[in-house]
C-alpha cells in the first residue's frame, strides 16, 4: 500500500530563526501513543497535519489540518498544487495561527483524490476564511534546527512535543519490514513527520498514516544510516 506524502524541501531563507541549544540533561523526549496519531489518508497534506498533530500533543487542543493546509496554499505557496513545505506550515501558524477543529464546520473528506479534496477547500469563501482567522491561536515561535544528532536530541528535550522534520523517502516506508526506517533506493517523495523521542543513535517518529502503519503509527530510524533533510522546533505556549 502506498500512503500519501506531500512535503517539498523548504527553500533556504536567511530570515529563519536558528535554534539555540539549551543545556539540559538527556531526557529522551516523549513517545506518541496510538490516540495521538492522525491520518492524512489519500491527500498530500503532511506538512499541515504533522503540525496540527504536534500541536494537539503539546496543548491538548485538536486543530484543523484542513484549514491549516488551505492557508498554506492560499497565503504562502500561492498555488493549489498538491503538497507544501514545512516552512509554509510554521509560517502560517506564526502569522495567522491554528484553528481549533470545533470551529471548522465544513464536511471535507481526505479519503478521495486530491483534485476533489482541493476543490472542496476552494469553495470556502474569503468571508468565511476571515471569520475563522479570528478564532485562530498563533504559535509563540519557531526555529530551524540543524540536522545533527546532538542538536536534534537537545531540541527534542527542549520541545513541547518533539520536532518537525522532512524525510526523502521511497517505497521502503510501506514495504515490510518497515523498522528501522531505511533511506530510499529510489526517491519517491518528501514527507513531513514528527521526531518524538530518542535513545542513543535511535530516534522515533510519529507519523500521520493512522495506527495500522508500522508500530501503531510510530517507527524508529538510526541517524547514522538515515537523516532528515530539515528539522524545525515549534513553541506553542
Amino acid at each position: 500500500m502506498k500512503y500519501a506524502t506531500g512535503a517539498f524541501e523548504s527553500k533556504e531563507d536567511k530570515r529563519d530563526f536558528a535554534y539555540v541549544p539549551k543545556y539540559t540533561k538527556w531526557q529522551g523526549g516523549k513517545r506518541y501513543s496510538p490516540k495521538d496519531i492522525e491520518d492524512q489518508q489519500k491527500v498530500g497534506i503532511c506538512t499541515a497535519i504533522s503540525l496540527t498533530q504536534q500541536a494537539r500533543k503539546a496543548t491538548g487542543t485538536k486543530y484543523s489540518a484542513d484549514f491549516q493546509y488551505l492557508l498554506q496554499k492560499k497565503f504562502i505557496d500561492k498555488n493549489w498544487d498538491e503538497g507544501s513545505s514545512l516552512r509554509s506550515s510554521v509560517t502560517v501558524a506564526y502569522k495567522y495561527g491554528l484553528l481549533p477543529e470545533k470551529y471548522f464546520k465544513f464536511n471535507i473528506s481526505r479519503n478521495q483524490p486530491y483534485s476533489k479534496y482541493i476543490k472542496e477547500l476552494q469553495k470556502i469563501t474569503d468571508v468565511e476564511i476571515e471569520a475563522l482567522l479570528k478564532k485562530c491561536k498563533k504559535i509563540r515561535e519557531y526555529r530551524s534546527v540543524p540536522v545533527d544528532r546532538d542538536l536534534m536530541a537537545n531540541a527534542i528535550d527542549n520541545s513541547e512535543a518533539g520536532i518537525l522534520v522532512r524525510f526523502a523517502l521511497g517505497k521502503e516506508w510501506w514495504t515490510a519490514p518497515i523498522e528501522p526506517l531505511r533511506p530510499p533506493k529510489v526517491f519517491v517523495s518528501g514527507h513531513a513527520i514528527i521526531v518524538s523521542n530518542y535513545t542513543g543513535g535511535s530516534q522515533r517518529v510519529a507519523n500521520m498514516w493512522g495506527t495500522d502503519w508500522a508500530d501503531k503509527g510510530t517507527a524508529y530510524f538510526l541517524l547514522k544510516d538515515y537523516a532528515p533533510t530539515e528539522a524545525w522546533i515549534v513553541y506553542y505556549k
